[in-house]
């Protein structure tokens, strides 16, 4: 018969032995995210197209570069980086910050390189490669009307263009355009006026108004910078305008006293 104390001391160090097993099973269990299965490189891209559907490009960039990561010789993490910059391009472009707006272009650009770096044959790359490089020469145009409009507008025109632009980037849409009219009103014949008004038309995506505008900026003179560039983003260039921004190529334009 053994002895209780005998039974007791063989327990304990079974006991003990199933501890030094179980407690580092116990501790890896407790450490944050283990045991937790991990996201696959197509979860991680569902979840990044979902959010940048919705436009949350920030949260957007991170899923699709996480993918990348996971995945480097896969195109579509690169190709749907650069969708996003073209967004964020735009968002900038509306908020009436070109130089950003610049940047995300140049960005996106990047992107679709690296994409078609991933794989040659991936012909989404190409295409989006394409429309950023237009996306860039549509606010490079804006960018120059812009600049030029600041230098040549008078006294109380550039006081409303400015009030326009201020009421642009706040927010306030209808404010904005009321000081831009009203630019054009104070000086009809002023190029740069209307030129500012197309420029905020295009902003707000009213292609239709923004050509109306920057034809009569054409019209009023024709070496604009950027008008004619504009009006071909647009897809509105006539006859009359390509002559006019091929005779400013040859003729230097004079600047409008401030």
């Amino acid at each position: 018969m053994v002895a209780p104390n005998a039974v007791f001391r063989r327990l304990k160090k079974t006991m003990s032995r199933m501890w030094f097993i179980c407690f580092p099973l116990v501790w890896l269990a407790l450490l944050p995210g283990c045991g937790k299965p991990r996201a696959s490189f197509e979860e991680i891209l569902a979840t990044g197209i979902e959010d940048y559907e919705a436009r949350r490009y920030a949260d957007a960039l991170a899923m699709f570069k996480h993918a990348k990561d996971l995945d480097r010789e896969r195109p579509e993490p690169s190709y749907y980086v650069g969708l996003c910059y073209m967004g964020m391009a735009d968002e900038h472009f509306k908020n009436d910050n070109l130089h950003a707006a610049l940047r995300c272009c140049d960005q996106a650009v990047s992107a679709f390189d690296a994409a078609v770096g991933a794989f040659p044959g991936y012909s989404r790359s190409v295409q989006g490669k394409a429309d950023a490089l237009r996306l860039k020469g549509k606010h490079e145009a804006a960018l120059e009307i812009s600049s030029w409009a600041a230098k040549q507008s008078g006294g109380l025109s550039k006081m409303l263009i400015l009030k326009g632009r201020q009421f642009a980037q706040n927010g306030d849409i209808d404010r904005a355009q009321l000081s831009f009219k009203q630019a054009t009103s104070v000086e009809p014949n002023n190029a740069a006026a209307h030129a500012e008004l197309g420029l905020f038309y295009m902003r707000c995506g009213n292609d239709a108004e923004a050509i109306k505008a920057l034809r009569r900026a054409n019209e009023l003179d024709p070496g604009a910078p950027g008008v004619v560039a504009a009006l071909a983003r647009l897809g509105a260039v006539t006859d009359s305008v390509e002559t006019a921004g091929e005779a400013d190529d040859s003729n230097s334009m004079e600047p409008m006293p401030e």
